[in-house]
Parts: C-alpha cells; sequence; structure tokens
C-alpha cells in the first residue's frame, strides 16, 4: 500500500495521539503536541494509507536557523517492517535541504538499539551523550547528527 505523506494540523491530534500511544510504551502527552502544532519551528508530517482512519506514522522536527532537529519518529507498530520509517526519514532530509540547513541533531535513547540502527543507517554519526537526559527513568540520550546534503544534481554536459 502506497503511503501519504502531509503535514499535519490541531484537526489531526486525536489521530496522532491514538498513534502515539501505539507506538510508544512512554507516549508524549497531549500537551506536547498541541505546543508542536503550534510553534512556528515545527512541523509534524504524518504518514496515512487510503483506508485507514489514524496516521500510521509521524516525523516531529524542528527547523532552527541553520539546523534541524529530529524530535521524534513513529511508525504504528502494525505497519512496521513497510519501509515507512526510512520514507519518514526521507522527508526529514528533503525538509532540511528545502530549507538549506548544514546539519540534522537528534537525540535517541542508549537503550533504543533499533532507532539508533536506523538512524546509523542513514549516516548520522554519535558526537556525544547526555547523562541522565530521560526524566522517566534517567537513561541517557545518544547524540547523533549529520551533515545536510545538497539536493543531487545531473552532471553538467561539458560539450564533448
Amino acid at each position: 500500500m502506497p503511503f501519504t505523506l502531509r503535514r499535519a494540523t490541531l484537526d489531526d491530534l486525536p489521530g496522532l495521539l491514538a498513534l502515539e500511544g501505539r507506538a510508544f510504551d512512554r507516549p508524549w502527552p497531549a500537551g506536547a503536541f498541541e505546543q508542536e502544532l503550534c510553534l512556528p519551528h515545527a512541523e509534524v508530517w504524518l504518514a496515512t494509507v487510503e483506508g485507514v482512519g489514524d496516521p500510521v506514522g509521524y516525523v516531529d522536527l524542528w527547523i532552527v536557523g541553520p539546523e534541524v532537529s529530529l524530535l521524534n519518529v513513529a511508525v504504528d507498530p502494525a505497519w512496521r517492517r513497510r519501509g515507512l520509517a526510512l520514507l519518514l526519514m526521507r522527508r526529514l532530509d528533503e525538509r532540511s535541504q528545502e530549507v538549506e540547513a548544514e546539519a540534522i541533531f537528534l537525540e535517541v535513547r542508549r537503550g533504543n538499539a533499533s532507532a539508533r540502527a536506523l538512524y546509523e543507517q542513514q549516516g548520522y554519526e554519535q558526537i556525544g551523550i547526555r547523562k541522565g537526559y530521560y526524566s522517566d527513568n534517567g537513561e541517557d540520550a545518544i547524540v547523533m547528527s549529520k551533515t545536510v546534503q545538497g539536493p543531487s544534481t545531473p552532471p553538467v554536459d561539458s560539450g564533448r
């Protein structure tokens, strides 16, 4: 099934919260998403499938000057292993290129091996550790980043 990506609005809040509850053991509260959907520098992009009511994935990012921060990427457990996380990460890369960002940054739980593997596969490298970053359990955050690559352009014909 093809996924459709679109920018979320406040009208999407109920579906976004339902997805968050399915995707995470420690979901973000409604207030956090309300704030994200109202901040001028925040963008939440939803992945939907025709005929499925709630979104099946999202990527939440902040665009601040020459940097983009990945706040979260989520995929409904029923829709995992279908390339959706990669599609959401590509949207993050596209938006970073569109705004001419220089780098993308993120924090990921030390124990989240699958997310860390996804980020490494996408070219992110560890640049630091934030000790005790997560307030729910004191887990460390691994800080990762990657340089934004400009859009690929075809080679110039030299006329030879």
